[in-house]
């Protein structure tokens, strides 16, 4: 028996251990392979030679779109997943129906790019008149949630009412819902007019300024329950100048008064005031118990301090030039704050990445700028719907900054804006322009005109499938309330 041939036995022995040690082999070098793999590493198949490649996803509004790479199709369509040798690419997005989606981009090596925000605008919007107006409406506002369209047709009236679209259902008629009258001061009188200052995240109520000839008041209307709407000088007994609702939330409000420069801190159940800050010059409510402003108290000459106000201590931000205008924003991106300040006089506006830690670290008790902005004397600054943009406006000149890829953009338009362009969605610019809807890239890239506009409310339904403008009608001397289908060929809805 071979077992008791002690020669056989040792070559059996030997065969055994080439054998394992062959698999080991075999094994890390497959671990090997996989992990350069992983890592995106490849051969090419024309040449033989190693590869770096990088992973790019791809995505849509709407999808099925066909994805090219310098102008050879992909055999893809969004969304995609393509692993790419690293490099510049021009990507191309095509579907019938739709204006070419395309961008200049760079897949770098051992990363994943993510294309999936491109947006495809119909070639030949479908447009359809919801209703005709004798006056151009004072007031057209959509819920947080973009379910639900106010008009008011005018101002003045003794009892406000709001048109109340459905957008899921737009071709239904409107719901009337007014303020109560008696929630008004002077309500009728000339002068009288109304303002929204801003939604509840609730998506039922909204805080409104009312102007009239002797006075200014500020109301909550609760678009469900307008008898549940609060005028919140009476509940107050106070006047303020202005007022911020905190973090959005329904249940307290900022109070400022402009004669002594006050903040004050509103409970409305409790229907209580609490002073917080005096000699403020403009604030930013930011969530519970934080807020963002400007004073000029114990600032040098020609100076104001912006400062952080949290959960009841302040601490100084920075300082700047004097001016009458001061730009203030932050937002929360990826679990990390990110603070802007400027003013007028300022030559750039600084960005600051969580200044809390250093300012409340008592070794350094100060904050530097993260990265700045060139846009001198900037006349807005806004952060796009998903935090990941903060951007500065000057007429025609726009400076964007892309938190998430910590890249820079200078954007200069061609054409004239009415006012300044408003954030669309997380990705995209929208406005007036020339007269026309207006929508580009948040890097100026993929400019589009639309339709017709009247006014810079340009307002959408939840799916981003319809956009609803002021036009003027035919006649020339009434406006129309404007539905625009933003679908095309085998999207757009069957009769």
């Amino acid at each position: 028996m071979d077992f008791l041939d002690p020669r056989k036995r040792r070559a059996h022995h030997i065969r055994l251990m080439i054998g394992y040690g062959l698999m080991a082999v075999a094994i890390v070098l497959t671990a090997t392979i996989l992990v350069y793999w992983a890592y995106g590493y490849g051969f090419n198949t024309k040449t033989g030679g190693v590869v770096e490649n990088g992973l790019l996803f791809v995505d849509s509004k709407p999808g099925g779109a066909t994805i090219y790479l310098n102008g050879q199709n992909q055999n893809e369509t969004t969304s995609a997943r393509m692993v790419l040798t690293g490099g510049a690419y021009d990507l191309s997005l095509k579907k019938d129906g739709y204006i070419d989606w395309q961008r200049r981009t760079t897949v770098s090596e051992h990363s994943v790019l993510r294309m999936v925000y491109p947006f495809l605008f119909p070639k030949e919007p479908k447009t359809e008149a919801l209703k005709s107006y004798s006056l151009s409406p004072a007031i057209m506002t959509a819920s947080p949630d973009r379910r639900w369209l106010l008009l008011l047709p005018q101002n003045g009236q003794v009892s406000p009412t709001f048109e109340m679209f459905d957008t899921d259902k737009p071709n239904q008629s409107p719901q009337a819902v007014s303020i109560p009258t008696q929630l008004l001061n002077g309500a009728g009188r000339p002068g009288s007019s109304l303002s929204v200052i801003g939604w509840a995240n609730d998506n039922d109520r909204l805080l409104l300024k009312h102007a009239y000839d002797g006075g200014l008041e500020f109301i909550i209307f609760n678009r469900a329950n307008p008898a549940a709407s609060v005028n919140l000088n009476r509940l107050f007994n106070f006047n303020p100048t202005d007022i911020a609702l905190v973090n959005k939330k329904i249940d307290q409000v900022y109070l400022y008064g402009e004669a002594d420069n006050a903040l004050l801190l509103g409970d409305i159940n409790r229907a209580n005031l609490q002073p917080l800050l005096k000699r403020v010059l403009n604030f930013k409510s930011l969530d519970n118990n934080l807020l963002l402003y400007v004073t000029d108290q114990e600032a040098a000459a020609g100076q104001v301090l912006v400062k952080i106000w949290d959960n009841g201590k302040s601490y100084q931000l920075t300082t700047l030039p004097a001016g009458s205008k001061y730009l203030i924003q932050a937002a929360q991106f990826q679990s990390h704050w990110y603070y802007v300040a400027s003013s007028d006089q300022s030559k750039r506006i600084n960005i600051y990445k969580d200044p809390l830690d250093g300012l409340k670290d008592p070794a350094r008790a100060v904050a530097s700028p993260f990265i700045a902005l060139i846009n001198s004397s900037a006349e807005n600054v806004a952060v796009s719907n998903n935090s990941r943009f903060i951007a500065a406006q000057r007429g025609q000149r726009f400076a964007v900054y892309d938190i998430e890829s910590q890249t820079r953009y200078q954007v200069s338009l061609p054409l004239t804006t009415q006012k300044p362009l408003k954030w669309m969605d997380g990705h995209r610019w929208i406005g007036n322009v020339e007269g026309s809807v207006f929508i580009m890239d948040f890097d100026g890239q993929n400019q589009r005109k639309l339709v017709p506009s009247l006014t810079d409310d340009i307002l959408f339904d939840g799916d981003f499938n319809r956009m609803f403008n002021l036009v003027t009608a035919t006649d020339g001397k009434s406006t129309i309330l404007q539905l625009t289908d933003l679908r095309a060929g085998v999207d757009l809805p069957k009769p």
